[in-house]
């Protein structure tokens, strides 16, 4: 794997065991997440166990410091944002796509993506009883297993309670690994049984109705990536913000690096510089409110 490059998108349980188990294989690895680590991570996030709290940090950034601590031979590129249609460019970088995001909308996102730039993919999932895998190469793409799921793919690499286990990362990296070698074809679905250790797999045959790689007319999620996940709700605006402007219509809220943090009662609003939000606490009807009033007056 010494010549190969992956992009990771998604940096929470799943995606960094995966990342730090595989540290050294990749030439190349690209890192996307939006998020910043925080204390509640750790209980299923022990990657980030030597965050200091004291000021905040995003993930990609604690992720890409550690991982060149662990070894000198590959070269880490950290994008501080969630992955949107405007990084379907970035993806002509790497020779493979790797999804551990947590919500199906983003999900979609990335197959139209890799659909689009001809991109191999491999789409991770994770309910309580098993670890699902779907390898993307030029055949049946993820919105085919979606259209025809019964129910494995609905959720992404965060409806866990606890750490991956050992077992589970090396069914990860192996898996991925022999994909990435071409010992694994296109259109293969692997699932592994957490409770019995048991691997099955098959294959998926495309869709004849698939919106995404036949028929070409999947668009933008209709709600503009307002995306309801285990964080939180997440949102993307697309465009970089003036913070110091947000800033003086939040009262009480902060300016730290590149990011803009608010909180009130039980509720809390982080805010990128890349135009990234991450509402935690609030509904999906208040989070649209908000992003409503925010957006129009940074557009002034």
């Amino acid at each position: 794997m010494e010549n190969k490059s992956i992009l990771v998108i998604g940096a929470g349980a799943v995606g960094s065991a995966f990342l730090e188990s595989s540290a050294g294989l990749f030439k190349k690895v690209g890192i996307f997440d939006g998020d910043i680590v925080t204390k509640s991570n750790l209980i299923t996030q022990p990657f980030y166990n030597e965050c200091d709290f004291s000021n905040p940090i995003s993930k990609v950034a604690f992720a890409v410091k550690k991982l060149n601590s662990l070894n000198s031979v590959t070269e880490y590129t950290g994008y501080e944002r969630y992955f949107t249609e405007k990084d379907f460019e970035t993806m002509k970088e790497y020779d493979l796509v790797a999804d551990f995001t947590d919500n199906v909308n983003s999900r979609k996102v990335i197959n139209e993506g890799c659909v689009k730039e001809g991109k191999a993919a491999v789409f991770a999932s994770l309910n309580e009883k098993e670890a699902l895998l779907y390898f993307y190469n030029n055949s049946a793409c993820f919105n085919c297993l979606l259209r025809n799921s019964i129910g494995h793919v609905k959720e992404g690499c965060e409806s866990i309670l606890s750490a991956p286990e050992k077992d589970l990362v090396s069914f990860l990296k192996e898996n991925i690994m022999e994909f990435a070698s071409n010992k694994i074809t296109g259109g293969r679905i692997v699932l592994f049984n957490l409770a019995n250790k048991r691997v099955l797999s098959s294959s998926l045959k495309q869709d004849t109705e698939c919106e995404v790689c036949v028929k070409h007319t999947a668009k933008k999620v209709e709600d503009g990536f307002l995306q309801v996940c285990s964080s939180g709700i997440k949102f993307s605006y697309g465009k970089r913000l003036d913070l110091e402007k947000l800033r003086g219509m939040l009262s009480g809220s902060r300016l730290y690096e590149e990011y803009l943090i608010f909180s009130q009662s039980n509720k809390s609003l982080l805010v990128s510089l890349d135009g990234d939000f991450l509402f935690t606490g609030y509904t999906k009807e208040e989070a649209g409110k908000l992003i409503t009033v925010l957006v129009s007056q940074d557009s002034k």
